[in-house]
């Protein structure tokens, strides 16, 4: 993994919703990026946080363990392949919670 990876997220505004469910939180804002899906995560990291700017995106290497349960309203969470961290193609369809 690359030591430029981020792994740590921004404090986590806590919220009980995910994806489309949180649209009402972000009026006229992106919440969901399906079409990031290969796209390079710093490029995907640059794209949600200027069409969300309420929301922070992270990059983790595939198979970080995190805990998913954990619902945050300002992250986003871009998952790559770990041999190619910041930089390789994101592998999730990216969501805010």
């Amino acid at each position: 993994m690359n030591s430029k990876c981020p792994v740590l997220g921004p404090k986590c505004d806590l919220c009980d919703c995910t994806g489309r469910r949180c649209s009402e939180m972000f009026p006229g804002l992106k919440v969901e990026w399906p079409e990031l899906r290969g796209v390079s995560g710093v490029e995907a990291k640059m794209i949600i946080e200027r069409e969300n700017p309420k929301v922070v995106a992270f990059i983790y290497p595939e198979g970080l363990f995190y805990l998913p349960e954990v619902m945050c309203c300002n992250r986003v969470l871009l998952y790559v392949p770990a041999d190619n961290c910041p930089n390789g193609p994101v592998i999730n369809s990216p969501f805010v919670g």
